[in-house]
């Protein structure tokens, strides 16, 4: 399932979304780290992870 979710979500944002590995964003996120801890780690603000979370959630 979490590599699917992390391909889908890559691929429905590919455009608006830099890179950055997706598998890696899913596990930081249900392993329970900060958005604040997840940016830090992936080298991208923190706006940036919220609109993955929301992305995340609107489609699951």
């Amino acid at each position: 399932m979490k590599k699917k979710l992390g391909n889908y979500i890559m691929e429905k944002n590919k455009d608006k979304f830099s890179e950055i590995d997706f598998h890696d964003f899913i596990d930081m996120v249900q392993s329970g780290l900060s958005t604040q801890e997840i940016a830090k780690e992936l080298g991208v603000s923190r706006s940036y992870i919220e609109r993955l979370k929301n992305e995340m959630k609107k489609d699951f």
